[in-house]
């Protein structure tokens, strides 16, 4: 636990599902194993001020610094009525729409590290909408690819779950986000609740991101035309030099993947979005990480939503949809879905 004290920051409060092992250590709470049930918590992680946008300085495990290290403050596991009061509750806090963002991190993600991400996310990007993590049980080693792949096949039934218990709040839409190899357990699972007949529940997820997906080009043309409702709007950040996805590439003998970007024309003419982040402003992240790290993209969206909240206080018709306000403020970065009449031959 950190104490901030007189260290300028904030606190951000995350709601965790987790089908992690739990361990008897405070200062990790679950390890890579793998667990058949569902725990949820209430983290209160501290973010500090003094860093560039972007960046992700993890706590120390000696002697955690709050003036420049993120940290958790506080910690308590919930039943899930709880679990379900606390979400709506917060989402009653927000005068927005309803909405919950669930972020689902990627390979070599321990339980602490997904925690942190979605934080820095929150602070950095001003997010309006009630954040959860689903931690599903990556190995958190470099070495453990193989382990977090079968892991994902593993995690289904439990993101599966957690979605449909996120449906019986009063979110009104639920922004579904997956990054890296998560995004695999993201397309499987909404592929498994279309075929169990939840396309109520399809509906309810309003937009789909998925960042740097670490997904078979073939495998995920077969994902989306599984679907029976494909989440509206759907985006994917892609990059032609995302090192992580080059190296997976060569580990399946060269077979590309979604996350490089070679297919746009194709993505677009399936009604989904693609955001280029291949000549980004990196920070003090990689590639992989461009869609949370990036100042760039973050100073990007935020004056997006600016003006769309600007000309929003003018006239409420005029509001538009998120992305058609950040192509405003992007060049050769947003590749916007085609419409139907522009698919045709």
């Amino acid at each position: 636990m950190v104490n901030p004290e007189s260290a300028a920051g904030s606190e951000h409060q995350i709601l965790v599902a987790t089908n992690r092992v739990a361990v008897d250590e405070p200062q990790q709470r679950y390890a890579d194993g793998r667990s058949r049930e569902i725990s949820l918590d209430n983290v209160v992680v501290w973010v500090p001020d003094d860093r560039p946008p972007g960046s992700l300085t993890l706590p120390s495990k000696s002697q955690p610094d709050p003036s420049r290290q993120f940290g958790v403050v506080d910690f308590a596991s919930l039943e899930r009525s709880a679990f379900l009061d606390q979400l709506n509750r917060r989402m009653a806090a927000i005068e927005q729409e309803n909405t919950v963002i669930l972020f689902v991190h990627g390979y070599n993600v321990p339980y602490a590290g997904g925690i942190y991400r979605l934080a820095q996310m929150v602070a950095d990007f001003e997010a309006k909408s009630v954040p959860v993590l689903f931690s599903w049980p990556s190995s958190g080693r470099l070495l453990g690819y193989l382990y977090d792949r079968d892991s994902v096949q593993f995690a289904r039934d439990g993101l599966a779950e957690v979605i449909l218990l996120l449906a019986q709040s009063e979110a009104t839409s639920i922004f579904l986000m997956g990054h890296s190899m998560g995004t695999m357990l993201v397309m499987e699972t909404l592929r498994q609740l279309s075929l169990a007949g939840h396309d109520q529940v399809l509906q309810r997820i309003s937009p789909l991101v998925l960042a740097s997906p670490d997904i078979d080009v073939d495998v995920f043309r077969s994902q989306m035309d599984s679907l029976s409702h494909q989440p509206e709007p759907m985006v994917i950040f892609v990059a032609n030099d995302d090192g992580a996805l080059r190296l997976s590439q060569r580990i399946r003998g060269g077979h590309p993947r979604i996350g490089e970007g070679q297919n746009i024309p194709e993505l677009q003419g399936r009604g989904i979005a693609v955001i280029d982040l291949s000549n980004v402003d990196l920070g003090d992240g990689t590639q992989h990480s461009a869609f949370a790290a990036s100042p760039s993209l973050i100073s990007i969206m935020k004056r997006a939503e600016m003006a769309n909240e600007t000309l929003s206080d003018a006239d409420q018709t005029e509001r538009r949809s998120p992305l058609e306000a950040m192509s405003e403020f992007t060049s050769g970065l947003l590749y916007l879905p085609k419409r139907e009449s522009e698919s045709e031959p």
